[in-house]
């Protein structure tokens, strides 16, 4: 097996997973330090625009990201961000709703009879 062989370019799909997964984890650090909604229409995705988003995703690829990335990548992203934002958020409410029952519960007197 001959090691200089370029590793095979990545297929569109796991391009768009690679962009959601990222916007998921986004979205979950986000929910710990943010407070506000994520705008829908923004278009950065870890702090590149669209272009520079789809050719970071592409990597050192020769030549240009697939046609099509550049449009969709920042979209899966903030379908990525949006889910991660409301998981991180749901976690974070059972979380503090289990608290207060297990304070709540503690605080009871224990009956004897």
């Amino acid at each position: 097996m001959d090691d200089s062989s370029p590793a095979p370019s990545p297929a569109y799909p796991d391009l768009l997973e690679a962009a959601y997964s990222l916007g998921r984890a986004d979205g979950v650090f986000a929910a710990r330090i943010e407070v506000g909604e994520p705008d829908p229409s923004s278009r950065v995705c870890q702090g590149r625009d669209p272009e520079q988003f789809a050719r970071w995703l592409w990597g050192e690829q020769p030549g240009p990201p697939p046609s099509g990335l550049e449009l969709n990548a920042p979209l899966w992203y903030a379908r990525g961000f949006a889910t991660g934002l409301a998981d991180e958020r749901r976690r974070e409410t059972d979380r503090r709703r289990d608290a207060f029952a297990w304070i709540e519960l503690r605080g009871r007197r224990i009956p004897r009879g």
